[in-house]
């Protein structure tokens, strides 16, 4: 199921367009062999923008069928995201009293590795997602996830079961859901009246400021600022009251939002000023057009220096935002040769429409290559720490994002 609209999702109003980047197959989707046939698996990403509300959206959203049939993402293991769940927890730890005693849940739990690192800091834990395969996963290592798409009825069976809810969490889900009316409903149901609600998305603003637009795939419906996402929450009477930043994912925000209103912080006041500045006279629109420019021609030069010296390309890193990478710029298997990644759930598999294979970073050294362009560049820190180790010598591994750059292992 396709959906396109014509006006604002969130307050219906009148859209304008800031980029028609490609078609693109849904993320994280990948086929089990080797496609030939022409097969009309790729959609539109167009992003608009709504001047009522400040509201960021896909112009085509797709239906669980096609987002969630071959869905393999699993949150990543490591040091950067230990850390950052470090940081949720010690400030969870100092809004929330009787913190040891409190029912957490989060929505979109996935493998559920926040949930386990709050479970010994905690009463329960409990954790909704709706791919099966990973809830499987997350059941299996001792984290309880009901495997379901989260709404206010599913919330309603939540709370006979868990009694002192004060913490409810969504990372990086939240952009997922057409419509984040029916989230919001049964989150405010859970929280009840004293409970705090963590809504932590890519930002918006960093998202535009650095030209990433391979953060944008069918998955994110949405591209929350503090203003779109102040205005949401006011239509479900919740009130934002903090924000937490993070480098998680090329720039991230934590939304801090109440059902009671507890004010707003210094830090959430001046973010607000900081953005309508931004929005006035389509200043980030414009930043953000000419950096996808800007990466663009970084890497078709790259490719064409490759071909005049037959020098081998493969990537790095086969996350979400490599389907927009590889569609937006055109590259298939001709141009990439493979693509290493460490999740089990993606290796053995291939990019639809691009056909580039997936193989484990154990198997790269049964491969010649010269230039791996990094898709997971949100990783780079990790990436570089483990380079010496994993990239025969002399390669040159390329960031096209934030800032385009070449390193050489």
């Amino acid at each position: 199921m396709i959906n396109e609209s014509s006006h604002c999702r969130l307050c219906e109003g009148d859209l304008k367009e800031i980029t028609y980047l490609c078609d693109s197959p849904p993320a994280n989707n990948f086929d089990n062999t080797f496609q030939s046939e022409e097969t009309p698996r790729a959609f539109p990403l167009i992003l608009d923008f709504c001047n009522d509300c400040y509201n960021l959206q896909l112009r085509h959203c797709l239906g669980e069928d096609l987002l969630y049939e071959n869905y393999t993402y699993v949150t990543p293991k490591s040091e950067s995201l230990e850390l950052h769940y470090k940081v949720l927890l010690d400030y969870a730890a100092q809004k929330i009293d009787k913190f040891s005693n409190i029912d957490v849940i989060e929505v979109g739990s996935n493998s559920g590795d926040l949930l386990k690192y709050f479970s010994k800091h905690v009463g329960s834990i409990l954790g909704i997602d709706p791919a099966k395969n990973v809830s499987k996963m997350a059941n299996e290592s001792g984290v309880e996830t009901l495997n379901s798409f989260f709404n206010i009825e599913v919330a309603k069976t939540i709370t006979p079961i868990k009694k002192n809810i004060k913490l409810v969490m969504a990372r990086h889900m939240f952009a997922h859901n057409a419509n984040p009316s029916d989230l919001l409903d049964g989150m405010q149901y859970l929280l009840g009246d004293d409970g705090l609600l963590f809504i932590e998305n890519a930002y918006a603003i960093d998202t535009l400021m650095h030209g990433e637009f391979d953060q944008i795939y069918h998955e994110h419906m949405f591209f929350y600022s503090v203003l779109s996402m102040k205005n949401l929450l006011s239509k479900h009477n919740l009130y934002l009251h903090d924000l937490l930043f993070s480098e998680v994912h090329g720039g991230s925000i934590i939304f801090i939002a109440s059902s009671s209103n507890i004010g707003s912080t210094e830090n959430l006041q001046k973010q607000i000023l900081f953005e309508e500045n931004l929005f006035q006279d389509n200043k980030i629109f414009n930043i953000f057009l000419n950096k996808i420019n800007e990466v663009q021609s970084f890497i078709n030069n790259i490719i064409n220096d490759a071909e005049k010296n037959n020098l081998i390309i493969g990537a790095y890193g086969a996350p979400a935002k490599a389907f927009t990478m590889f569609s937006t710029l055109g590259l298939t298997s001709e141009t990439i040769k493979f693509c290493v990644d460490t999740t089990p759930t993606k290796i053995g598999k291939i990019f639809p429409v691009s056909n580039i294979p997936i193989i484990s970073e154990q198997q790269l050294s049964n491969y010649d290559y010269d230039i791996l362009i990094v898709n997971a560049w949100n990783y780079k820190k990790d990436i570089l720490a483990k380079s010496s180790n994993l990239f025969k010598k002399g390669t040159k591994l390329i960031f096209a994002l934030p800032n385009p750059e070449s390193v050489e292992v």
